[in-house]
């Protein structure tokens, strides 16, 4: 069970000029095993991406960008309706380190990806049960895009990105809280970008996440497994001054309901969320991002009152 951010975040775009122009960047033994497994889903969910994510950098490219992250809460709604706020919460401490390389191959523009998470989640508890505290590696996530259409005169990107979670973080099944989550994640994921002419863009996305099992969930005996994720994300971007950029987003998740040894946990990947994000390129090839993030509407886990984020991005 983990708690984590996943931020795609590649590069904000800047104005249209030269090669580079194209982008800027309960109680008992039972209810105790349903409170452990029901922590999942906030790490569960499908990936957030920022907002001109699709935008190719020139083959060649590399980025090294590092992510902070806090999040906090301070209820629960079950998917029954059924919604815990007193003593209830959970904070998160986050940070990823990410590399990215663009090149072509076939005639298509396409990057590698790996990215390094590592942080905390302390302060857990849920209707008065303390839940104690976790800190160490997350689990690593391998990550490649591939655009299918890439015209940089019209401001047009379509790709699609295969992420693979590999279960290497840090897990022990005797602790409520975790970094790792014991299993096999998957998500594919599309996304179209247009910009035009006036500095203004969006950017839409979709995804879907398959799950593997975690045989050593609830008590530690048993198996937490869950059905697949679904994601729809929108941007609306103005790139307002030369090296400056502002944008406003929405997403919705569904799905993603989860089973202990077969029997439902009250637990999904159901919300809403919006997002706000400001980039700024300090130098021609170091850009420094922030983005703001809110849910509501949320169902089956955890209804985040502030997710906030600041990311570092340099390019050679």
């Amino acid at each position: 069970m983990k708690r984590s951010l996943v931020t795609r975040g590649r590069l904000r775009p800047a104005p249209l000029t030269g090669d580079a122009g194209g982008w800027r960047a309960t109680a008992g033994a039972t209810g105790l095993a349903i409170a452990m497994a029901i922590l999942a889903p906030q790490a569960a969910q499908a990936v957030d991406v920022n907002s001109s994510d699709y935008v190719p950098a020139p083959a060649g490219t590399n980025l090294l960008l590092f992510y902070s992250t806090y999040t906090t809460s301070s209820q629960y709604t079950t998917t029954s309706g059924q919604t815990l706020s007193n003593n209830t919460g959970i904070d998160t401490y986050v940070d990823i380190l990410r590399y990215v390389h663009y090149f072509d191959i076939g005639g298509f523009r396409a990057d590698i990806q790996v990215l390094l998470p590592a942080g905390t989640a302390y302060n857990a508890r849920l209707n008065g049960t303390e839940l104690s505290s976790a800190a160490g590696l997350a689990d690593p996530i391998l990550v490649s895009t591939l655009w299918l259409y890439n015209d940089k005169t019209t401001q047009s990107y379509f790709g699609i990105t295969p992420f693979l979670y590999l279960p290497l973080g840090q897990y022990d099944e005797n602790d409520a809280l975790n970094m790792g989550e014991n299993r096999w994640k998957l998500d594919l994921q599309a996304g179209y970008y247009q910009g035009f002419a006036n500095g203004f863009a969006f950017q839409i996305a979709g995804d879907v996440m398959w799950y593997g099992n975690n045989s050593d969930a609830g008590t530690g005996t048993q198996t937490l497994s869950q059905d697949n994720t679904y994601q729809f994300q929108l941007w609306l971007s103005y790139a307002f001054a030369e090296t400056w950029s502002a944008a406003a987003g929405y997403s919705k998740y569904w799905g993603g309901s989860q089973y202990l040894d077969g029997v439902t946990t009250g637990a999904a990947t159901q919300k809403d969320q919006l997002r706000f994000e400001l980039s700024k390129f300090i130098t021609p090839t170091f850009q420094v991002m922030g983005m703001v993030q809110r849910d509501f509407n949320t169902s089956g886990g955890f209804e985040e009152d502030f997710r906030g984020t600041v990311r570092l991005m340099q390019v050679f």
